[in-house]
Order: structure tokens, then sequence, then C-alpha cells
């Protein structure tokens, strides 16, 4: 068995991430593609996060309500069970971000000069 040095809760908390990043990986991702989800995502926001018109903060917003909308649908598309957060947790997710991404949208449009 291999020695470590340093502090053993280090280590600990090392493996409670491994476990977590296991759990989370096959709830986001698949085995053919283990960043299958940042990959999704990344395709389905680019338009907004490419337009340097939009607020930072809108475009936050919409990444992360993008990723709860892939989550849904890749545990529902693969059958997944026993997932740490249901799906109705994150449809739940989704409505919180998008009335959050509403707000930002508003305040964002109402602050733009319209010719």
């Amino acid at each position: 068995m291999k020695e470590y040095h340093g502090h053993p809760l280090f280590y600990k908390l090392t493996s409670e991430e491994i476990e977590l990043h296991n759990q989370k990986n096959y709830q986001y991702a698949s085995e053919k593609d283990p960043l299958g989800n940042f990959n999704r995502v990344g395709i389905l926001c680019r338009k907004v996060l490419l337009n340097p018109d939009v607020p930072d903060n809108l475009k936050i917003g919409m990444v992360q309500m993008a990723k709860q909308i892939d989550a849904v649908y890749d545990i529902i598309g693969e059958g997944k069970k026993n997932t740490i957060e249901s799906v109705e947790d994150k449809l739940r997710d989704i409505s919180v971000y998008s009335k959050i991404n509403n707000i930002m949208y508003r305040e964002w449009i109402n602050c733009r000069i319209v010719p």
C-alpha cells in the first residue's frame, strides 16, 4: 500500500470528490463521452456566448439553465435511475433560472438605447 504524506483529511476529501465526480458523471454524461454534457451545453449556448452585446450575467444564467435542460433530456433519454437530483428537481431549477434570466433580460433591454 502506498504511503501518503500530508493531512489525512486531504485524502478523505479527495476520496469524497472522486465519488461525487463518479455520481455526477453517471447522471450527466455517458460512457461514450464523459464530457458529453459540457459539449452539448456548449453547442446549445454558443450563439449567446459569442454575442458581445449580451451581458455576462445573462450569458451565465442562460448557460446554467441550458445545463439543467440538458440534464433533463439526458436523464429521461438515457432512462437513468437513482440520480443525485431527480427530473423534478431539474425542472424546478429550470423554472427558477427562467425567471432569473427573464429579470436579467428585461434589465438589459431596458438599459439599451433602441433607435
